[in-house]
């Protein structure tokens, strides 16, 4: 076999050690299959090896040592041989690939499209025998099927992954092989074209085995990739992927009744002749396309297909993970053979969502280092602490990657390798409860869930990622127990102290490290790499080997806009404007990254093309929002249809706060075209793919909607990079996108969970920075639409505290409602309501109704919203009187001016319902309920908050009535849906938790309510204030629940802690003050009963220990007092 052009071989004869580097085997079937090959292999060598007739070639592929050998005739007869050769003369291979040709089947599962020159991976081969020919073609018999290695299954569904994020590679690898090759005019993997391409009919054969297709053949009896439709049109050079079943036999399949055979009855869309004789190895089979299996047999597509398979082995080998091994200590996992696993082969759990980065450079020390001491804590019985390892750094330089190196590269050590979030409680709180899930583990809470963790007797490895907060002690976080491993990432060094051994400091990557990951990044072939060790020297000292910086760098460079010499001029160019507009304090922290983000920023920022200043704007809209997904398209349509309903809108109105109106259309960005007749998300796309192709955001496709996220660095810098005009201006921008959207809350309520985070951040911004100069009203009514979608997402805090920014920016009295301002203090005294504090809500809707009262007509919708609130209110402080009254007012007006199906009508109709039950009147509420329950079902969701909002009550109302079935039920049925659309803390999620508890209790199922209203309970205390009103009902209630179970001593006290609260906060005559200290009454009679001598075990504690599930028969039900508990 010559060497392609362009390589320089050495012959070597290598012994035992120096051949113990060689991981990964590669074979090749025919000559042009072994060129292209070769083209890709770096550091190019000859090797033989005593006693071995085969003739390998070996080199470099990233990280990998490869060892490559090609057949001396196709099929199934010579390959055993050659296998056994090499696998003997190279015994620590761990992975073996067969690379070449192979026929395909032109159409498969869901209309797929194959064509030539495509790439097929075998996820499974079948050995299929070839057995007699008959008139219907060969009699195949199936012999035995196997799958690759469970470690190139890994590689091949993350190369899938990466190809469905960014894109392949292979157009870079053929451009490469074509260079290598450029002397080889008869296999030089031109692509042929689709014009070459022709799919014939299946019942056409061809016609003269002497003669080419073109020669013999009628075109008219073929399709072209035209006909076959978009799904097999290509770009040059832009072949796919497919992946299935490969068949192996005998024999080439050479008609198209045999290969729709094969594919009827093995789902095999790929032929060839040589993967069968492999099985023992499990080695990966990768086929490019030539022909279709069929009697056209079309050389002119061999040298490209043989190259695009080549192509897409050199990725997925990037993949792989570089082996550690050590011969003398025979540590290598080497490859095995006769379908034997490695011993080592234990994983279960695997809760790593991340893809490791194909980009990874320059940490092989440290990552190789980490698992030496893994390998010996799970090896050496004799440690006495838990291993924990810290890993500290500055973000960006690639803690958490080589978290990810280390977790799939120890991955078979462990029963369980998990990974946990804790950048906050939240998120790590969900993360455990979800490790506990998938263990069977039964957990309400983060520490039942660590605690499970803790008391499993398997080998574990947990990573703790993001542990920066030094105000959160992250020890609550460890799971106990010799058998786990704990690595955790911090940029915090204070974080040291969890060490048990010393910790590792991330800083700059080396300089030879920092050099590869910059021309790595840029896509320089690496023969060219001694071309540019200065200048990349100099690029990577002057972002100080930080390696975010440097991947921006790469990135910035592999565009073309400018050579890796003249980067160093162009970065001190923009570092001069970034110290002039950024704020100093950044500088220390984020200097060099946001350095290296504002050069690509400063490209975009020359450009005078429509797109570039759409994509600048965005940026800087994207900096006032969160850094987490965000669905841009959806929010951008939402908010155009909003404008079209505001500019159409033609109605007077006197209270210009009251609306939204032209001004905030015009303040709304360029590129949503407010003015365009239709929507367009055009503009929108073209911005964010220039960004994205900067590497400033992510975006993927979600419910067919665009969506886009950021680095959180890269959000800090979009944010930071703005002067306050700036500032201002985006906040502008986006607070009238948001307040406009807000047409139709359907969205918010669908999205909630995405979009709170970005409502969060851009009403977190100081009342100064949002108002500017800007009129008042104007901006006033901006943040009141803002805060009614906190409301209504249900974050009372954070509307708290907008609320009294707003208020003090306003210079507003909170107890005294200014006419001017009304809009403001009927959305504040809602929050005061849900925040707990019932009488203040009371004092200033009253202020807000007499208003309206006075200036509006009976029937105007903003003169009932009010009243409607301020019933609410009323209930809330136990003002039930007053509250009926005053529903059953704004009622009756609603049902004769609104339609059977208004929402406003039904809700107010819905709090009326709720009233009644509260007041007693139960027939009255059933009714009214009913109706609304209905309506609500026939024109709203399933998962309608509306909706589930009122069966829930229709629920309680049934309980009132002695239902206690039909409650159960109902309440069992809506909690199943909120389990699938809300958050575990969502106000509504915990009210019919609490609801259903209580309709346990009266079905006598006293422990599963104690079982549903601990998590509820444990929510409130972190969520909710201590004298907050729904707090105070979830522990009167548990206190019930105690007393039931005869914990009487925790009942008790719990009873006297409520009622001590509630005697701070509410009135002698509300409510629930009064049930309070009656039941704690009873419970201190009773208590002086027991202490005189009474029996402690009752009757009634009897029925119950002997009672299934807790449940409390009809018997234990009628000895000692009816009890009550309170509803929200």
């Amino acid at each position: 076999m010559s060497v392609p052009a362009g390589f320089a071989s050495d012959v070597l004869w290598p012994n035992d050690a120096e051949r113990a580097k060689y991981t990964i085997g590669w074979i090749a079937p025919m000559p042009i299959e072994f060129s292209p090959a070769l083209a890709l292999l770096d550091r190019l060598t000859t090797l033989h090896v005593v006693d071995d007739s085969n003739i390998y070639k070996a080199g470099r592929i990233g990280n990998h040592d490869v060892v490559m050998v090609v057949l001396g005739k196709i099929g199934l007869g010579q390959i055993p041989d050659v296998a056994r050769s090499m696998h003997k003369s190279f015994r620590h291979l761990k992975h073996l690939l067969l690379v070449g040709l192979g026929g395909g089947r032109p159409d498969y599962a869901f209309g797929e499209q194959m064509v030539l020159g495509d790439v097929v991976v075998g996820l499974q081969v079948e050995h299929l025998d070839c057995g007699r020919r008959t008139p219907n073609g060969f009699e195949f018999n199936h012999q035995q099927t196997y799958s690759p290695t469970p470690d190139l299954q890994i590689a091949v569904n993350t190369l899938r992954s990466m190809h469905s994020l960014h894109g392949t590679r292979i157009p870079q690898a053929l451009q490469r092989i074509r260079e290598k090759l450029r002397r080889t005019i008869r296999d030089n993997p031109e692509d042929p074209g689709p014009d070459a391409d022709h799919l014939f009919d299946p019942d056409y054969h061809h016609k003269d085995k002497a003669e080419l297709c073109e020669s013999c053949c009628n075109p008219g009896r073929s399709k072209s990739r035209q006909d076959r439709g978009p799904k097999a049109y290509r770009d040059k050079d832009s072949p796919l992927a497919h992946y299935g079943t490969i068949g192996s036999g005998n024999s080439l399949v050479v008609g198209s009744k045999e290969r729709e055979h094969l594919y009827e009855e093995f789902g095999t869309i790929c032929f060839e002749m040589e993967a069968a004789a492999l099985m023992d190895y499990r080695c990966l089979v990768i086929r490019g396309i030539s022909d279709y299996s069929d009697s056209h047999k079309n050389k002119a597509w061999q040298p490209y297909a043989a190259a695009t398979a080549a192509a897409y082995a050199r990725e997925l080998v990037l993949q792989l993970p570089a082996s550690v091994h050590d011969v003398n200590n025979d540590r290598f996992q080497a490859l095995t053979i006769n379908n034997e696993e490695p011993s080592t082969s234990q994983n279960c759990h695997w809760t790593v969502s991340r893809s490791r980065n194909p980009l990874f450079t320059g940490r092989d020390d440290i990552v190789r280092e980490l698992e030496t001491t893994i390998r010996n804590a799970v090896k050496d019985p004799s440690y006495t602490d838990q291993c924990s390892i810290v890993i500290y750094g500055m973000g960006g330089q690639g803690k958490s990657e080589i978290c990810l190196q280390l977790a799939y590269r120890v991955r078979q050590l462990f029963w369980g390798v998990f990974w946990v979030d804790v950048s906050s409680t939240s998120i790590a709180k969900n993360d455990f409860l979800n490790i506990a899930k998938k263990l069977s583990i039964h957990a309400t809470s983060l520490e039942e869930a660590r605690q499970g963790l803790a008391n499993v007797k398997e080998s574990w490895l947990l990573v703790l990622d993001n542990a920066d907060d030094p105000d959160v002690d992250y020890q609550c976080y460890f799971p106990a127990g010799l058998l786990g491993v704990v690595v955790m990432t911090s940029r915090n060094r204070e974080c040291h102290r969890y060490a048990t051994i010393p910790v590792v400091k991330l800083e700059g990557l080396s300089e030879s490290g920092a050099r590869e990951l910059l021309l790595n990044t840029n896509g320089k072939p690496r023969e060219q790499w001694n071309t540019y060790q200065d200048v990349a020297r100099e690029v990577a000292t002057l972002l100080q080997s930080h390696p975010l910086a440097l991947i921006q760098a790469g990135a910035y460079i592999s565009r073309a806009h400018c050579t890796i010499a003249e980067y160093p001029l162009i970065f001190n160019r923009q570092r001069k404007r970034l110290l002039k507009f950024r704020p100093k304090q950044a500088q220390s922290r984020y200097g060099d990254v946001y350095a290296t983000f504002e050069a690509s920023a400063g490209l975009i920022q020359e450009s005078e093309a429509e797109a570039a200043q759409d994509a600048l704007q965005l940026l800087s809209m994207l900096g006032v929002c969160a850094a987490s997904r965000l669905p841009l398209q959806r929010l951008f349509e939402e908010g155009w249809e909003g404008a079209q309903a505001v500019s159409s809108d033609t109605s007077s109105n006197e209270d210009p706060f009251d609306i939204l109106d032209t001004w905030h259309v015009s303040h709304l960005p360029p590129l949503l075209e407010a003015d365009a007749d239709v929507w367009d998300p055009f503009r929108l796309v073209e911005a964010v793919q220039l960004l994205k192709s900067f590497s400033l955001v992510s975006a993927n496709s979600h419910d067919d909607f665009l969506s886009v996220s950021m680095h959180p660095l890269a959000n800090a810098w979009a944010l930071d990079r703005l002067g306050a005009a700036a500032q201002h201006n985006a906040w502008l921008a986006t607070g009238c996108l948001v307040a406009v959207s807000n047409h139709d809350f359907r969205l918010w309520e669908k999205l909630g969970t995405q979009l709170q985070p970005h409502l969060g951040s851009l009403t977190s911004f100081g009342i100064n920075i949002i108002c500017a100069l800007e009129p008042p009203t104007k901006m006033a009514s901006i943040i009141v639409r803002c805060g009614w979608l906190l409301s209504e997402l249900r974050d009372d805090t954070k509307l708290k505290d907008l609320m009294d920014r707003l208020l003090l920016y306003l210079n507003l009295d909170p107890l005294l409602v200014d006419e001017k301002w009304q809009d403001v203090y009927h959305l504040f005294a809602r929050n005061l309501r849900h925040y707990g504090k019932a009488k203040e809500a009371v004092a200033l809707q009253e202020q807000v109704v007499l208003i309206r009262e006075q200036t509006l007509a009976e029937n105007h919708p903003d003169r009932l919203a009010s009243q409607h609130e301020l019933a609410v209110a009323y209930s809330a402080n136990g003002q039930i009187e007053r509250a009926l009254s005053l529903l059953e007012q704004v009622v009756q007006i609603k049902d004769q001016t609104l339609a059977e199906d208004d929402s406003a009508r039904l809700s107010s109709q819905h709090v009326l319902a709720r009233v009644y039950t509260g007041n007693g009147q139960i027939q009255r509420a059933l009714s009214l309920f009913e109706q609304v329950v209905q309506i609500q079902e026939e024109i709203l969701a399933k998962d309608d908050s509306d909706r589930l909002a009122s069966q829930h009550e229709l629920a309680s109302a049934y309980k009132a009535n002695g239902q206690v079935e039909k409650a159960v039920s109902l309440l069992e049925q809506v909690i199943e849906i909120q389990e699938q659309t809300l958050a575990k803390d969502h106000p509504h999620r915990l009210t019919s938790q609490h609801e259903l508890a209580r309709a346990y209790q009266a079905d006598g199922q006293i422990k599963k309510a104690v079982s549903l209203l601990k998590p509820v309970l444990q929510i409130k205390k972190q969520t909710l204030p201590k004298d907050h009103p729904n707090r105070l009902n979830s522990q009167h209630n548990m206190a019930t629940y105690l007393w039931d179970l005869n914990r009487r001593d925790a009942a008790l006290q719990m009873m006297k802690d409520v009622v001590e609260v509630q005697r701070k906060v509410l009135d002698e005559i509300h409510p629930d003050r009064i049930e309070s200290e009656r039941w704690l009454k009873d419970f201190e009679d009773e208590m002086i009963e027991i202490s005189s001598g009474e029996d402690l075990v009752t009757d009634s504690e009897e029925l119950l220990e002997n009672s299934e599930d807790g449940m409390i028969k009809t018997e234990a039900t009628k000895i000692g007092k009816m009890r009550r508990t309170k509803s929200f």
